[in-house]
């Protein structure tokens, strides 16, 4: 018991030592608190106040957001608190309580997804029995088993942790009290009992995950033998929300717990940290909001219900707003273009949108990793080389998925509320990719023009502050964008000639004369990009004068094999989007619209990886050398048998 109670405190790590900075991380963590927070409550409130929602599925979404409030709570003070008193401690039986109620939490809230899937199962492979096996009685057992198991697993898991003697110090390489980073800290063997609760738990998880797929492949085939397409779209849309939010539950825990812990503290670890327990909590109610129609019906009536009751007494100002919205309230929904109209070349369509969707998040997931592994590559360059990976991987998720969807589906619709997320997802993470290809064009500039200066001008701290300059100002500039569009009034239908929601396009639908202010919008980004253009040009024309000026020609080499890369995806990226943009807009829809939108919304994501591994060596050496050890760890044992 001697080292264990000797640590009576451990050290969190933080997101920067830089006060600044610290403020900065409080307030991004307060804003995405608020939005957990205020997005699960509404989806409580929404459930308990409409009668038609209370059925098994409904019930168990009520738990499974209580459970993402709760774990996102467990987390996320505890990390504000400390970037706003500049600490980084937190009390031996803080970080138990700690490890307890997150691992319940989480643990509870797979046990439910399980469940839910289960319900799906037989809504929808056995219809007639489902009031009979769904009863009141067996929902409220179910959940309370899925309860009841949390807190003996976590009782299990935080009893194996903490009866472990800890002799590598008391630093914890996470924001939070997080099992994997405490056994690092743990004496050599002290910790195989909390080893072998680990694998029993994976043991655990792998058996649930079976469960589910097994459930999917059922429920899928009973809903491609349902013969009305309006059917199967009812079906579907109960099921594709609870799927999307198994899938990011899985993703994000799979990659947080399966990625090989590091010696020292890595800004992976917090992003991946950050990945799995904070962005699922974050986004499920939004999954549900936006996938659910009845959900989505439900939320609206609560909404206007708390207007009308606001403005009840103000008859003649309810009518001036009813006529000022009436426009914009028949929009509904958008009838996105699609493709074709044939079966078989929807398939086709969904296929091929699938491979080029799959190689995109395989190549950017490729450098990520590779860079995140490799020591040689934590410098700037590459540090900005991620944030453009997991952009580019961002901006393709925005529009892809939601395509593929329609092309299984044979459908073409989008709801108005996912139209605006999907343009100001989309504005947003290009815009940042731009003002980041323009960051890096700087950077290229420093290293090259000013080497002697780079480590001082391009220190962490910089290179932080320029990296979330650059995301901020994607927000700010979205924001202003997005809003700027949807205050129009639409007069020309709810068709949009592009296979996703597309600014140029919705501007073909606005009334005479409504979209001036988003004509004014488009000029001032218009006038943003050319001074990046600009600044990117004469930032490279400094450099190749510095690179012709280097003696030896593998100097010269060298320099532009760092150049060329970031060249050819400024290249692409501009060429794309000027395309798309200048274009002139045609009255009807054509192939040519929607060729220029996979242009420029589809290849520069998909290219830009293999870009930077073809043209780059120290990218293609790492990527060399981490596929190899794969392969090596493969085969290692059957070397051994051989």
């Amino acid at each position: 018991m001697s080292n264990q109670t000797t640590v009576t405190e451990f050290l969190l790590l933080g997101f920067s030592d830089v006060r600044e900075l610290q403020i900065l991380h409080f307030v991004v963590f307060l804003m995405i608190y608020l939005a957990a927070l205020m997005g699960n409550l509404l989806i409580i409130t929404a459930i308990a106040l409409d009668h038609h929602l209370h059925t098994p599925m409904y019930f168990f979404l009520v738990n499974l957001s209580i459970l993402d409030l709760s774990s996102i709570s467990v987390t996320i003070p505890k990390s504000m608190a400390n970037s706003l008193t500049n600490s980084r401690s937190i009390s031996y039986c803080g970080c138990v309580t700690q490890v307890f109620l997150f691992l319940f939490f989480i643990s509870v809230d797979f046990a439910l997804l399980t469940v839910m899937a289960y319900d799906r199962y037989v809504a929808i492979c056995q219809p007639l029995h489902y009031e009979r096996v769904m009863n009141r009685t067996a929902c409220v057992q179910m959940a309370a088993s899925a309860w009841i198991s949390g807190i003996l697993y976590s009782a299990l898991h935080t009893g194996g942790t903490f009866a472990i003697s800890f002799c590598g110090g008391n630093r914890v390489d996470q924001f939070f009290c997080e099992i994997p980073q405490l056994l690092k800290l743990a004496c050599s063997h002290s910790d195989l009992s909390e080893r072998g609760v680990i694998a029993f738990a994976a043991c655990l998880v792998l058996s649930c995950f079976v469960f589910i797929i097994v459930s999917y492949v059922q429920i899928f085939k009973a809903v491609l033998r349902i013969p009305s397409e309006q059917g199967r779209r009812k079906a579907f849309s109960t099921c594709i929300p609870h799927l999307t939010v198994v899938s990011l539950f899985l993703f994000t825990g799979t990659v947080a717990y399966l990625k090989p812990t590091s010696s020292s503290a890595s800004g992976l670890d917090l992003m991946m940290g950050v990945l799995y327990s904070v962005v699922p909590p974050m986004m499920n109610p939004i999954i549900y909001s936006m996938r659910n129609r009845e959900v989505k019906g439900s939320l609206s009536k609560l909404i206007v219900c708390r207007l009308f009751s606001k403005n009840k007494m103000s008859i003649l100002s309810h009518n001036v707003l009813r006529k000022k919205m009436s426009n914009q309230t028949t929009v509904t929904e958008f009838l996105l273009l699609g493709f074709s109209d044939v079966r078989e070349l929807q398939i086709l369509h969904f296929v091929v949108f699938l491979m080029i969707y799959l190689a995109a998040l395989m190549g950017n997931l490729l450098i990520i990793t590779a860079v995140a592994l490799d020591h040689h590559l934590h410098t700037p360059m590459y540090f900005f080389l991620v944030n453009l990976s997991v952009l580019d991987l961002s901006s393709i998720s925005v529009t892809i998925p939601k395509s593929m969807a329609n092309f299984l589906m044979n459908t073409r619709s989008i709801s108005y509320s996912g139209c605006v997320t999907q343009v100001f997802l989309f504005v947003f993470f290009i815009s940042a990719d731009f003002a980041l290809l323009t960051v890096m064009a700087y950077d290229r500039h420093v290293a090259i023009c000013q080497p002697l200066h780079y480590e001082r001008v391009m220190n962490r701290t910089a290179c932080v502050q320029i990296a979330a300059g650059a995301w901020i100002s994607g927000i700010l500039y979205s924001a202003l964008h997005t809003g700027s569009t949807f205050v129009i009034s639409f007069c020309g239908g709810n068709r949009v000639d592009q296979f996703f929601c597309h600014i140029p396009q919705l501007l073909k639908l606005a009334c005479s004369d409504s979209y001036l202010n988003e004509t004014g919008a488009i000029v001032f980004s218009a006038c943003l990009a050319l001074s990046c253009f600009v600044f990117i040009i004469v930032s490279y024309v400094q450099i190749f004068k510095a690179v012709l000026r280097i003696p030896s020609e593998q100097g010269r080499r060298k320099a532009f094999s760092t150049c060329l890369p970031h060249l050819t995806v400024v290249s692409l990226f501009i060429f794309t989007g000027t395309v798309a943009h200048l274009k002139p807009t045609s009255s009807s829809a054509s192939g040519l619209d929607l060729m220029v939108g996979v242009l420029y919304s589809v290849v520069p994501p998909t290219m830009n990886p293999i870009i930077y591994s073809m043209r780059n060596r120290e990218v293609k050496d790492s990527l060399s050398k981490l596929i190899g050890l794969r392969l090596f760890g493969k085969n290692k044992m059957s070397i051994f048998l051989h």
